[in-house]
């Protein structure tokens, strides 16, 4: 099939004096960048860079309105009712610790002290991101992490959730889409869930963000995080969203200038909202970058990037199906498929049968074709499929049906030269 990306342009890297040969298939890891948000960082670091929140001059004020004004846009892109509710962080690893340090363990230390059992609840399926955190504090405070299964169509299995949380669940944190198996949770059932047994609930949208509109209050979660660069923006800015009512009751994850009302040798008292948790110097560049992505997919419009995304997957997930020796992580069902086809993940984990998954990737790029081989950063989900590593191919704006056409072709001349 020819059916060209009608945004592949927009993205410098493909241009004839770049990689136009390039079949780019890791947006899971990082989007590439398209020239709108790079113009956009470097119209603000030539013209109007400076230090927000802190000097009192105009080119500093401006700054500070750029980012207020950015929280107001990711507000309203996530669904949120307040810029109020958004914290500007490196990314989606420190928006999780910052929750895990900042919200979490004092209720596990409160609890710890008067002698009452804890547990923390999280899903088979999470990034090591949204795994470590949870491992440290309950090692630290004697507390259990329970684990959810998935079922066979790769989503977490409800019932198993319901029998895990009581009263002495702290916190469940999940993923709102794997970045393995590409499957998104049922993030409003799951919260939902969650409240009835009092348990706040804190989402993973890493994966998620740049596959279809998030409406946070909807999904009515306590916290939601999300990385600029899986949403074609840069690296190092990252937002965590949550209820503001939480923000009163949360201490400081890290500590430095611009989080303090009033300090002395021996104590200090901290600014109220979402800058206590920003402390230093904005990643101003960053959030400028993360504004121009969210204008750009608004110009885009969502129906449009859903639309090309949807058949993408399908043809992907099709014509990788197609192949004999090829081996999806989750085989999704056919019923499924049929009632809901655009449930098809952009995202695919596979192996090809007797061949090595790092032999795959290397000879992919031999061809120019940019996949990802191991377990991603979700070692124990692999091991409870029964597999060590897996390759991924997951989908972009700039791909199309041509990407797909290489990466089958590339995967036959893989399996033919390693198999003879």
């Amino acid at each position: 099939m020819t059916s060209a990306s009608p945004w592949k342009q927009d993205f410098p890297i493909f241009s004839s004096h770049a990689h136009p040969s390039l079949c780019y298939l890791d947006s899971a890891a990082t989007c590439l960048t398209p020239k709108h948000v790079a113009d956009a960082v470097y119209h603000y670091q030539c013209y109007s860079h400076a230090n927000s929140h802190k000097g009192l001059y105009q080119l500093s004020a401006n700054v500070t309105e750029k980012v207020e004004h950015a929280r107001e846009t990711v507000a309203d892109f996530i669904g949120a009712t307040s810029g109020a509710s958004i914290s500007f962080n490196s990314g989606t690893t420190e928006g999780i610790n910052l929750i895990a340090f900042s919200f979490v363990e004092p209720i596990l230390s409160d609890a710890y002290k008067k002698g009452k059992p804890s547990n923390l609840v999280i899903s088979a399926v999470e990034h090591h991101a949204n795994l470590l955190p949870w491992q440290r504090l309950a090692e630290r405070y004697q507390a259990e992490l329970r684990v959810v299964k998935i079922t066979d169509e790769g989503i977490m299995d409800l019932a198993h959730l319901s029998q895990l949380l009581d009263n002495n669940t702290r916190v469940l944190a999940f993923s709102h889409c794997s970045n393995v198996l590409g499957r998104f949770n049922p993030a409003e059932q799951i919260c939902r869930i969650a409240k009835r047994h009092h348990v706040p609930t804190i989402v993973d949208g890493a994966q998620a963000v740049a596959h279809g509109k998030t409406n946070v209050s909807a999904i009515d979660c306590d916290f939601y995080v999300f990385s600029a660069h899986k949403l074609y923006g840069p690296t190092g800015c990252g937002v965590m969203y949550g209820k503001t009512e939480h923000f009163e009751q949360m201490r400081p994850y890290q500590l430095g200038g611009g989080i303090v009302s009033k300090v002395n040798f021996t104590e200090s008292d901290f600014v109220a909202g979402a800058t206590k948790f920003e402390p230093g110097s904005h990643h101003v560049a960053g959030i400028v970058g993360l504004v121009e992505a969210i204008e750009y997919l608004h110009d885009i419009s969502w129906p449009d990037i859903q639309q090309h995304m949807e058949k993408l997957a399908l043809y992907l997930n099709t014509s990788l199906n197609e192949l004999p020796y090829y081996q999806p992580l989750i085989v999704p069902s056919a019923k499924r498929l049929a009632a809901q086809p655009t449930e098809v993940a952009s995202i695919v984990s596979f192996r090809l049968k007797n061949v090595h998954c790092h032999d795959v990737a290397s000879l992919l790029d031999s061809n120019n074709i940019a996949v990802r081989a191991g377990h991603h950063c979700a070692q124990p989900l692999h091991e409870t499929l029964g597999v060590t590593a897996t390759v991924r191919a997951s989908l972009g704006l700039y791909n199309d049906f041509s990407d797909v056409d290489k990466l089958v072709a590339g995967l036959d001349q893989a399996y033919q030269l390693m198999t003879g």
